[in-house]
């Protein structure tokens, strides 16, 4: 008797201690499965790699303000940025140089634009700029026209101090240069005394010579930097001014990527671009935001 008992003690002690093995063994394995599921859906969605921009030198301001806030979200993402003029957004997307290309612009009917998804991300004034010594404050649309087509060469012509007018335009591939020249209706007709490749070449030689006068971009514009912004036709050059039209002499930022591009970094910065985060940031550039679809 005291055996048979003993026989089924120890037969209840093993099943108890088997159990217990067990159901140990069951949640250990949850968490790994857990964390394994864990780790497989962050590397899904994690951003990494390089995003490429390229064309105009206009919208650098913006894009590295844009770029530096994207890859403060994105930490395994670098961006990239070149071009010396819109005129090589296209050929750099195409030739796949660059993800996004940058034009201060419209595209062309000759640049294929049904080749590329086009997206305005803002609207910018195109400023008149002269030298801050400078006596002119305002000019008319066609005083504008006759000095940058060579008809008005001297300032005492426009109320300023005599001395010969020296007229700094950007180099032809240009979106500045495309959009200034339309506007005011003097392609084909420019007399420029010195055409430069950047914005920043631009604002310095207007700001060295107080005969000078140019056109860059209104998110470019600091007057504490030896250049000044003139009316136009009595209106000033500012983004309220730009976005309800009255200030006229303005144009598109546009980036353009392929079209039918599944590229994930391409997605999100558009995608960053839309928040509101990527709005401000925008309008904080001195640019009239635009809706992105």
């Amino acid at each position: 008797m005291k055996k048979r008992l003993l026989a089924l003690l120890l037969s209840s002690a093993l099943m108890i201690s088997f159990a217990g093995c067990g159901g140990a063994a069951e949640p250990s394995a949850q968490p790994s499965q857990a964390s394994s599921a864990g780790s497989s859906s962050a590397s899904s969605t994690a951003l990494e790699g390089k995003l490429t921009l390229n064309g105009s030198t206009s919208m650098a301001p913006v894009c590295q303000a844009l770029g530096d806030a994207f890859t403060e979200k994105n930490p395994d993402v670098t961006i990239e940025q070149g071009g010396t003029g819109s005129g090589d957004a296209v050929p750099a997307v195409t030739g796949g140089t660059a993800l996004i290309g940058n034009l201060s612009r419209e595209l062309k009917d000759s640049e294929n634009p049904s080749d590329f998804e086009v997206v305005t991300i803002a609207l910018d004034g195109i400023a008149v700029v002269v030298n801050g010594e400078s006596k002119v404050a305002d000019l008319t649309k066609d005083q504008i026209a006759s000095i940058f087509s060579g008809e008005i060469t001297d300032w005492s012509e426009v109320g300023g101090d005599a001395g010969a007018i020296k007229v700094v335009g950007r180099e032809a591939s240009s979106g500045t240069r495309d959009g200034f020249e339309s506007i005011f209706g003097i392609k084909e007709k420019t007399k420029y005394g010195v055409e430069v490749s950047e914005t920043g070449v631009v604002l310095s030689t207007v700001a060295s010579d107080k005969n000078a006068i140019g056109y860059v971009s209104l998110a470019s514009v600091d007057e504490s930097k030896g250049i000044k912004a003139l009316t136009v036709d009595g209106i000033e050059a500012t983004e309220p001014n730009v976005a309800d039209g009255s200030y006229f002499v303005q144009r598109p930022f546009v980036q353009i990527y392929k079209k039918g591009s599944s590229d994930p970094l391409v997605k999100a910065w558009f995608e960053f671009l839309r928040s509101d985060e990527g709005q401000k940031i925008i309008e904080d550039a001195g640019l009239v935001p635009q809706t992105i679809a």
